[in-house]
């Protein structure tokens, strides 16, 4: 039968910090799951390599005298490692997908998914876990109705346990008894709004010639509905040809989409992901934003390298541009000349006006991870393109720096598979008509530049 054994979340020096209660297995079981990750990732910090995602554990069989196995799942968020034993049957993708829905629900608890902010609030992580993780199986996942039973952080709250008084929790509501599961009934809003957030990733893999070898769009509808009563919403899109390999929220009526194309849901009140897709493979490719032209020199105990970036993308800047070049385990030291324009923003030129203040960037060297970068503010297609020349030392004699370099950048109010919406429609028990905010943002992924 499928399900998840636990979740253990571990510090930044591979200590416990909280383990739920693996009542069907041994008392040992989650510690040789800790000790093995630690060894494994020790090992794999000596050998320069990454850690594998899925890990196999040896335990005692259920029974107590034969040697069985676990797969242990684990992620890392800020330092803290999160690991989700699961037996052999189990699809490790099952662990993973708990484990993503675990995570967003302490980020919207905790704000920021920290080892203080775990530490102070250890009492509502472990109710989360045993209502989101019923024996194995998950169950609660809704973060609107997870409320409903375990309140929030606050303030009020904090004072109240200092002061001795907990429990006064009195529910408006029976979470479980609603007759939309993902929605509370008697939701009341002074202003009723809905916002709609379409954020894009783009993967790819360029040569060194320039061309795409391989690229792919991620997307996702991310939503903040503020709406009284049961609204009934049909969402249309103005090319939903380009969505593939859909993953809906629960709300979603799936037959109207396979018949229409077009998002029917009652949505659940306050933040919720409405949809993961994956663009089409025809709408992905020459969508790369960025141009490299890129070269690498290998020398005796060190290296020469050159970089020359230009926007393919008129109208909007690139932002928050960085390029991390990994010079090899010998690397010690690097210097470099960043070049380019020095436009201030909103200057008028007599070519055209500067969106983006771009210079020649910034850039640093951690002679720690031997991993060179390169930071530039953004970059538009009306300003020079900027270059970077520069050097590196290594303490081996024929240095080994990565084949390949990688490149990130976001884009604000852009969108790679151009999808767009087009109307939103309200019915159901509601005489109002809400304001809707559609807002883009496309952002690199792993995008790998080889020499």
């Amino acid at each position: 039968m499928t399900r998840i054994d636990g979740i253990i979340i571990l510090d930044s020096n591979g200590k416990p910090l909280i383990s739920s209660h693996f009542a069907l297995h041994p008392p040992s079981y989650p510690s040789l799951h800790i000790d093995s990750f630690n060894t494994a990732r020790k090992k794999a910090m000596a050998d320069d390599e990454e850690l594998e995602p899925v890990i196999w554990v040896n335990t005692l069989a259920r029974g107590g005298g034969s040697m069985s196995g676990a797969a242990l799942c684990h992620v890392q968020r800020e330092g803290l490692c999160f690991l989700v034993p699961v037996g052999q049957e189990v699809n490790p993708l099952f662990a993973f997908s708990f484990l993503d829905a675990f995570l967003d629900t302490l980020k919207d608890y905790l704000g920021e998914i920290t080892e203080s902010a775990i530490k102070d609030n250890f009492d509502i992580i472990y109710m989360l876990i045993e209502e989101m993780l019923d024996e194995g199986h998950p169950m609660t996942m809704e973060t609107n109705m997870l409320k409903e039973i375990v309140l929030p952080p606050t303030l009020m709250r904090k004072l109240l346990n200092v002061a001795g008084v907990s429990g006064l929790q009195t529910p408006t509501t029976q979470p479980f008894t609603a007759p939309i599961p993902w929605r509370r009934p008697g939701v009341r809003h002074s202003t009723n709004e809905i916002y709609f957030d379409i954020e894009e990733s783009l993967d790819a893999i360029i040569d060194k010639r320039g061309n795409v070898l391989s690229s792919a769009v991620w997307g996702r509808i991310n939503c903040n509905s503020r709406l009284s009563g049961n609204p009934d919403l049909l969402l249309n899109f103005a090319n939903p040809k380009v969505l593939d390999e859909c993953a809906f929220h629960p709300c979603i009526r799936y037959n109207k989409w396979e018949k229409s194309r077009i998002l029917s849901f009652i949505p659940p009140d306050g933040k919720f992901r409405l949809l993961e897709y994956q663009a089409v493979a025809s709408t992905s490719k020459n969508q790369i934003p960025i141009g490299v032209k890129a070269n690498l020199v290998v020398e005796p105990n060190g290296g020469r390298f050159s970089i020359t970036l230009s926007s393919r993308l008129s109208g909007r800047p690139l932002e928050d541009i960085v390029l991390s070049i990994y010079l090899g385990k010998g690397a010690t030291a690097a210097s470099a000349t960043a070049q380019g324009d020095r436009k201030p923003i909103g200057v008028r030129t007599e070519e055209s006006v500067a969106d983006g203040h771009v210079g020649g960037g910034t850039w640093q060297f951690d002679p720690h991870t031997q991993v060179f970068k390169w930071n530039l503010a953004s970059l538009v297609t009306t300003e020079r393109s900027p270059t970077l020349t520069g050097s590196f030392a290594s303490s081996e004699a024929q240095p080994t720096p990565s084949p390949s370099f990688d490149v990130s950048f976001n884009i604000q109010h852009h969108s790679f598979s151009n999808l767009r919406v087009d109307q939103l429609k309200v019915t159901g028990d509601v005489m109002y008509k809400p304001f809707k905010g559609v807002r883009q943002l496309a952002r690199s992924g792993k995008i790998e530049v080889r020499w």
